[in-house]
């Protein structure tokens, strides 16, 4: 019984740091646009942890679209949330 208690533990933690992220998608100015979000939702905040193949079929996109969408997801997101990392160029 045990284990199931730690199941329902996990998944209402999980909802509730979903949330705090949504709540971060809405109050700051983000630009993401409603594919952006979706693609991100379905793929990476859903307890399942779906393939990106069932993801992108099930929004009915080709593979190319999806990775392109991402990146720009990403993108914003990394900004918006101030957790960008920047990479230094060699020394020439």
């Amino acid at each position: 019984m045990r284990l199931a208690e730690d199941a329902v533990i996990r998944r209402m933690d999980f909802g509730r740091e979903c949330d705090e992220y949504m709540k971060k998608f809405t109050e700051r100015r983000t630009g993401i646009t409603k594919l952006e979000r979706e693609l991100i939702v379905k793929r990476y905040m859903s307890i399942e942890e779906p393939r990106d193949y069932d993801v992108y079929n099930e929004m009915r996109i080709s593979e190319s679209t999806f990775y392109r969408i991402r990146e720009k997801a990403f993108y914003k997101l990394a900004f918006a949330l101030r957790i960008e990392v920047y990479k230094e160029e060699a020394p020439v």
